[in-house]
C-alpha cells in the first residue's frame, strides 16, 4: 500500500500540485504573455505557501483517520443499496436526464427550431456559449442532478453493491452533458467520479498503480481540454507564442495551463474599484435574489476576453474574489481554499459516507482545477453539496429509524 494515500484526500494538495505546476511553466515563459505587474507574483507565491503550510498542518490528521479501522469501516458500511436506494436513484438519474433534455429543448427554441440548433452545434458551437446570456434554462441546474447520479452509482461499484454494467449508464450521461460544450463539466464528473471510486477503495492500491492512473486521467483531461477547445474556436492563435522551440501543437496546451495568471495581472493592473460586496463569489444566491428583485443582477461568469497577448478570459479561482474585493478578499481565498476547505475535508472524513465522499471529492475538485477558473462560486458546486447534504439527512434518518 502507498503511505502518502492520504494526500489524495487533503484538497490543498490538489492546489499545491496544480496551482505549482501551472504558476512554474508561466514563469519560465513558455508562452510570451504580456508582462505582469510584481503583485501577481506575491499573489501566487503566497497561495502556494499556504496550502504547502495547509498540508503540513493537516498530514498527520488525514493519515491517522484513514489509518483508522473505523474510516475503513465506515466507507464500506454506508454503500449498502436497498429497493428505497435503487428508486432514488433511479429517480435522481431521471431528473438529471430531464434537465438535459429541458436545456436541448430552451436552445431549440431560442435559435429557432431544433434542426438549426444542430447546425450551430456542429458548424459553429462556439455561438453556444454566446447563447448562454440571452437563454435561461432551469435544465442547466436539473441537469446535475445526472452529476450526483454519477458519483453514486460509481461509488457504489468501487463497493461492488452494483454491477460494472452500470459503467454503461454512466457513458451515456457522460455524452449527453458533452451537449453543454462546456470544457469543465466532463472533466469534473470523470475527475470527482474516479476520485470518489479511489476513496471507496484507497486501501487496495500501490504507488505504481496510482502513478499510472494519475497520468493517464492527466493526459485525458488534457485531451479534453485542447478538443473542446478547438471545437469552441479556442485553439492555437494564427501567430506563435511559443519559446523554447516547442512544436506548435503543444501551444493549446500550454496556453490553457498558463493563461490564466495573464489574465489576472491584467486585472490587477487595471486596478478597477472594488465594491466589497460578494457578487461573484455568492452568485448562485444573487441570481436567485436577482429573479426575485431583492438585487440587482450580477456580472455575467462568462468574462470579457482580454488580449494578452492570446485572447483568454479565465483568471484562477483569485479572479472573483479580486473582482469584488480587491486584496481584502484575495486574501480571504487563499485561506478558504486551504485551511478552510483541509478543515471541513478532515470533518467529512470522521463521519464518512456515499454522500460525504461526493462532498470530499468536490473539494478536491475545485482546489485541483483553481489554477484555471474559480469554480467554488459555480452553481454546480453549491448544487451538489446542498443535495449531498440532503441526502445525508434523509440516510441519516433512515438509518435511526432502522434501529428503533
Amino acid at each position: 500500500m502507498f503511505k502518502y494515500r492520504h494526500l489524495f484526500f487533503l484538497p490543498s494538495f490538489y492546489l499545491f500540485v496544480t496551482f505549482s505546476v501551472a504558476y512554474s511553466f508561466y514563469v519560465i515563459d513558455v508562452i510570451s504573455w504580456e508582462h505582469p505587474p510584481i503583485e501577481l507574483h506575491i499573489w501566487s507565491i503566497i497561495t502556494i505557501l499556504f496550502s504547502f503550510i495547509s498540508i503540513l498542518n493537516h498530514h498527520f490528521s488525514f493519515r491517522n483517520e484513514i489509518n483508522a479501522t473505523a474510516f475503513k469501516h465506515n466507507i464500506q458500511s454506508n454503500s449498502l443499496i436497498n429497493w428505497k436506494a435503487y428508486i432514488l436513484l433511479i429517480l435522481i438519474s431521471f431528473l438529471g436526464i430531464l434537465g438535459i433534455i429541458k436545456y436541448v429543448l430552451d436552445y431549440a427554441k431560442f435559435a429557432g427550431a431544433f434542426g438549426i440548433l444542430m447546425s450551430v452545434f456542429i458548424e459553429d458551437t462556439g455561438q453556444l456559449r454566446t447563447m448562454a446570456d440571452n437563454v435561461e434554462s432551469w435544465g442547466t441546474q436539473v441537469s446535475y442532478f445526472s452529476w450526483i447520479a454519477s458519483f453514486i452509482i460509481v461509488y457504489h461499484i468501487a463497493n461492488k453493491q452494483l454491477s460494472k454494467w452500470w459503467f454503461f449508464f454512466l457513458f451515456i450521461i457522460l455524452v449527453l452533458n458533452a451537449l453543454f460544450l462546456d470544457r469543465t463539466r466532463p472533466v469534473w464528473i470523470i475527475f470527482t467520479c474516479s476520485l470518489s471510486y479511489f476513496m471507496a477503495t484507497y486501501y487496495k492500491y500501490s504507488r505504481r498503480t496510482i502513478v499510472f492512473v494519475i497520468a493517464s486521467i492527466a493526459l485525458f483531461f488534457i485531451s479534453i481540454f485542447i478538443a473542446i477547445g478547438s471545437v469552441l474556436g479556442k485553439g492555437a492563435d494564427d501567430e506563435y507564442f511559443l519559446n523554447y522551440g516547442l512544436p506548435r501543437w503543444t501551444q493549446s496546451f500550454f496556453s490553457y495551463l498558463t493563461s490564466s495568471f495573464a489574465y489576472l495581472g491584467r486585472l490587477i493592473s487595471y486596478e478597477l474599484p472594488a465594491s466589497y460586496e460578494p457578487v461573484r463569489i455568492l452568485y448562485p444566491i444573487e441570481k436567485i435574489l436577482a429573479k426575485s428583485s431583492l438585487v440587482n443582477q450580477p456580472p455575467s461568469q462568462i468574462l470579457e476576453f482580454f488580449s494578452v497577448p492570446i485572447l483568454t478570459n479565465v483568471g484562477t479561482f483569485l479572479e472573483p474574489f479580486f473582482q469584488d474585493g480587491a486584496r481584502v478578499f484575495m486574501a480571504l481565498a487563499i485561506i478558504i481554499h486551504t485551511f478552510l476547505f483541509d478543515s471541513l475535508a478532515l470533518k467529512l472524513m470522521k463521519n464518512i459516507n456515499v454522500f460525504g465522499v461526493i462532498c470530499l471529492a468536490t473539494l478536491c475538485f475545485i482546489n485541483f482545477i483553481a489554477f484555471f477558473v474559480p469554480r467554488i462560486n459555480s452553481t454546480a458546486t453549491w448544487f451538489i453539496f446542498l443535495m449531498s447534504y440532503l441526502l445525508f439527512l434523509l440516510d441519516v434518518y433512515n438509518k435511526k429509524k432502522s434501529t428503533i
